[in-house]
């Protein structure tokens, strides 16, 4: 016999097993075997099962974009806006002890330290702080109270 026609070379199923996707119409698969398509693709979600993703990131994150555009552009425009200026200690120190000999006329005034260790020294208007020195030996503290941006300040009377 000549062999059952069908693809060349003995490629593909026999013509009575049906092909990859079942068995001929009208047959059915032998008791115990699967069809050879598998158990098929678990359904879609659809809109009812689909997981809603919080917006609340996605809103967090623009709101950073929008705030640090902002500083940055206040950065460019306003002079010193992200850096506050500060009291050159010697100098204020200095100044202090100028205040103290000329204007109050203290005699033996000794060396003046402002603020605490490690206290920088805002110049900005209505800013207090004390100094700290001797005069004639006995210890004294001198409040000192900011009265401009520009750096300007005020010497009380030793305390």
């Amino acid at each position: 016999g000549a062999p059952p026609p069908g693809p060349p070379g003995g490629w593909g199923p026999p013509p009575q097993q049906g092909g990859p996707w079942g068995p001929p119409p009208g047959q059915q698969p032998p008791p115990g075997q699967q069809p050879q398509w598998g158990p098929g693709y678990p359904p879609l979600p659809g809109p009812s099962g689909a997981r809603r993703r919080s917006r609340l990131p996605l809103v967090l994150g623009g709101v950073l974009v929008v705030l640090l555009a902002v500083a940055a552009i206040l950065a460019f425009v306003t002079p010193g806006f992200l850096r506050s200026t500060v009291f050159d200690t010697a100098a204020l120190q200095s100044g202090v002890q100028r205040v103290l000999t000329e204007d109050y006329q203290y005699s033996g005034v000794g060396e003046v330290r402002c603020g605490t260790a490690g206290e920088i020294l805002r110049v900005e208007t209505g800013v207090q702080f004390t100094c700290s020195t001797t005069i004639d030996g006995a210890p004294a503290t001198i409040p000192v109270r900011v009265t401009s941006d520009s750096g300007d300040y005020e010497v009380s009377r030793p305390l």
